[in-house]
């Protein structure tokens, strides 16, 4: 059964499911990189050589900045995917659905921040925007205003050259810092700019994706997992280790994980890929934006020490819990506001929640780490 190029509607726009799959499992890995990996080595003896190196290399494994970077890239392809080509593109009608569909999740998950206890300062390094997913959603918003211009430009200059210029301009920008701890330092604007080629990436591949060939090899996909993964590792290494910031290696990253959710499109079509996965990845945003809460939730209840196993396991599965509860109650009505809202030659309106020529959409909304 082919796992990806299933038709969206009366647009035909191919919808690509293995795009939630990745989602979710990207805001998990964000989550478990926030939280700590799986206590596997715990309680190991940290005195001795080999118990030292044990634990603190398996503490290594998770590293949650590099998976937001993969976000960006199905951000952009799915932000691109109804617009490929010379497709007509309604500003009105994409600004409406898209601020709807992002500001409405974002102002509940500041509420959340607050009950939680965090303070939400919104300048200066220890400003909300930075202590919180919320610093690549800004980026989203800045790409969503300038995508109309963007498209522009990519039918003036194509792709090459859009690409190789946002490519210089983000090396450039990031080397003004070259050891910056975080993206604060960059500003709004100058992170956007750092990170445009890769959500860029992402626009082109909606472009290839319905050429790409099929995949059939599990050993090779896997080979690319595990490339992404060390391509993780290398970054974490490099940023705590060498001082060189994650700020200038997520460029490159970004050229990977393009090719690695390239193959993973292709290999899709020979394998679908986990339906569990595929429906988890409609409330990963909602992950992605409360999954530190949930685990504040775990830890406020009066709940005796279980052990370092099960408490691990309890806590995430309260970030779950609690996101999946954020997406009921907030992302999901946002999700179907959006859907209605269409533009008429008197303006603005709202439409029948039937799906629109946005549907597509649906596969952009994680974005983060």
């Amino acid at each position: 059964m082919s796992g990806t190029t299933q038709l969206a509607g009366a647009d035909r726009d191919p919808r690509y499911p293995v795009l939630d799959a990745l989602r979710f499992v990207l805001a998990l890995w964000v989550a478990i990189g926030h939280y700590g990996i799986f206590p596997l080595f715990a309680g190991v003896d940290e005195a001795t050589p080999f118990g030292h190196f044990l634990t603190h290399a398996w503490s290594t494994v998770s590293f949650g900045t590099p998976a937001v970077i993969v976000f960006f890239i199905i951000s952009g392809f799915c932000i691109h995917l109804p617009f490929r080509g010379n497709k007509s593109l309604p500003v009105g009608h994409f600004y409406l659905r898209r601020y709807t569909r992002i500001l409405i999740p974002i102002a509940g998950a500041l509420c959340v921040y607050r009950l939680a206890g965090d303070r939400l300062h919104f300048w200066g390094e220890h400003s909300i925007l930075w202590e919180s997913p919320l610093w690549s959603l800004l980026c989203e918003e800045i790409y969503y205003a300038a995508y109309p211009l963007l498209r522009i430009a990519r039918r003036i200059l194509g792709w090459t050259v859009l690409l190789v210029a946002t490519f210089v301009a983000a090396i450039v920008i990031a080397l003004t810092n070259p050891h910056a701890a975080n993206w604060h330092p960059f500003g709004p604007l100058g992170t956007a700019a750092i990170l445009l080629p890769v959500w860029l990436l992402g626009a082109l591949l909606a472009e290839q994706a319905a050429a790409l060939p099929n995949l059939g090899s599990s050993f090779r996909i896997w080979l690319w997992r595990f490339a992404a993964w060390l391509g993780c590792w290398s970054a974490e290494m490099l940023h705590f280790k060498a001082k060189i910031s994650y700020t200038f290696t997520m460029i490159p990253f970004g050229l990977l994980a393009y090719f690695w959710v390239r193959k993973e499109i292709q290999y899709s079509r020979h394998q679908a890929p986990n339906k569990f996965l595929v429906a988890a990845g409609a409330w990963s945003y909602s992950l992605y934006l409360v999954h530190a809460q949930g685990m504040v939730f775990y830890q406020r209840l009066a709940i005796p020490n279980l052990g370092y196993i099960l408490t691990w396991c309890f806590t995430i599965l309260s970030a779950l819990l609690f996101a999946w509860l954020f997406y009921i109650l907030v992302e999901r009505p946002s999700h179907r506001l959006a859907r209605r809202i269409k533009l008429s030659p008197a303006g603005p309106v709202l439409a029948s929640a039937a799906p629109s020529v946005l549907e597509g959409e649906r596969f952009s909304e994680a974005s983060r780490p």
